[in-house]
């Protein structure tokens, strides 16, 4: 074992060392610019009176500005948040109020003075503040140290995702190489932190790793016969022009998309037959391997069920709109002539391969606990 601690030690450095330079490389060379339009953080003041009802309807709305370098000053802003304007009767019309605090996007002339600005968005941040605040204090409240260290996991794991997978990609960096990467170390990060050094936490990491790897090469085939991308014209259009200069691989985001999808319910999967395993080896020392597999096979049988409807109806929260379009598309056409849609296919084959993934999470920590139990029982004779 000190051995694997010593190679699992070396990966996570390599790794930090490497992704810490192929991203600083990346934005030396791309740079920033002071005179980029991003939005700003506003406080509305004042509503203006509306404007023509048989037209677009909006109101201004005096905004003072609380961040960027106009920071202090009040400007008259457009007030239609995200910059569309809703239909009369439309029920998401979403207008700001007097003391909402908003997102401004202001354009500049060529004399870097104001031309144009309108509301973007409400501020909502805050209240997602709280209500991450709020977990945090369930999970140490009844978890206890592990519920701690459930905690540290999580912000591990929202630190790479945001600070390295989505830098990366949108750097022009590979999604599939990317994602695979970072899901290998955010496996071995979170089970080393939850469970320590031992056979358990390596066996739930080989299961893992072999679990979201299936499911990847589940949808890198399947995606390459279907010549899916997973998005809309709207979403491609939005993506290329956010990148700016990115040459994005869009099949390559559906592929990390499943893959980063799938591996919160293929980590659960083997730890717990890792776990399983381990408790039954304590309490009949002398199962053979064999014994230990089908034990780690019975307990596989009975998580596999619920994690399969689990990380299914996670994929279907998460695409709802995709459902009520199948929905729409069964009233006046097939399944199969609805299920030939770019984006259903898409949600489809996330759910899919994603289970398959989970399915084979179970035999692959299964043998591999069990041989490391017999290994490990073996060098101790």
């Amino acid at each position: 074992m000190k051995k694997v601690s010593k190679i699992i030690v070396i990966s996570l450095l390599a790794f930090i060392v490497m992704t810490a330079g192929m991203f600083s490389a990346k934005v030396m060379a791309s740079g920033t610019s002071d005179t980029d339009n991003k939005p700003v953080h506003g406080k509305v003041i004042k509503i203006h009176a509306g404007g023509d009802k048989n037209s677009q309807r909006f109101s201004n709305a005096d905004v003072k500005i609380t961040s960027g370098s106009l920071k202090g000053k009040v400007i008259t802003v457009q007030n239609f948040a995200g910059g569309q304007i809703k239909d009369e009767g439309s029920s998401t019309q979403s207008f700001a109020k007097v003391g909402d605090e908003v997102l401004v996007n202001i354009q500049y002339d060529s004399k870097n003075k104001v031309k144009k600005a309108y509301i973007y968005e409400i501020v909502r941040y805050k209240y997602l503040y709280g209500l991450a605040a709020f977990l945090i204090i369930l999970l140490i409240a009844i978890g206890g140290l592990k519920g701690f260290k459930s905690v540290i996991t999580l912000a591990i794991t929202g630190i790479v995702v945001i600070k390295v997978l989505i830098p990366l990609i949108l750097q022009g960096f590979n999604p599939m190489i990317v994602s695979i990467a970072v899901c290998i170390f955010v496996t071995i990060v979170n089970l080393l932190i939850i469970s320590g050094k031992n056979e358990k936490t390596l066996a739930a990491i080989i299961g893992t790793s072999g679990g979201v790897l299936i499911a990847g090469a589940i949808a890198f085939f399947s995606n390459s016969m279907m010549m899916l991308n997973g998005l809309t014209d709207d979403q491609m259009q939005s993506i290329i022009y956010t990148s700016q200069n990115a040459n994005f691989n869009f099949s390559g985001l559906l592929f990390a998309g499943i893959i980063m999808g799938a591996l919160g319910a293929v980590m659960d999967v083997s730890m717990s037959i890792a776990s399983s395993i381990m408790e039954i080896k304590e309490v009949k020392p002398d199962m053979t391997m064999k014994e230990l597999v089908k034990s780690g096979m019975n307990v596989g049988k009975d998580i596999m069920g619920t994690m399969a409807n689990t990380l299914i109806l996670a994929y279907v929260g998460g695409a709802m709109y995709i459902m009520i379009m199948i929905s729409s598309y069964s009233y006046s056409t097939s399944i199969s002539t609805a299920l030939d849609q770019d984006i259903i296919a898409s949600e489809v084959l996330k759910a899919l391969a994603g289970s398959i993934g989970l399915i084979f999470a179970v035999p692959i920590t299964a043998v591999i606990t069990a041989f490391l139990i017999k290994l490990n029982k073996g060098k101790e004779k």
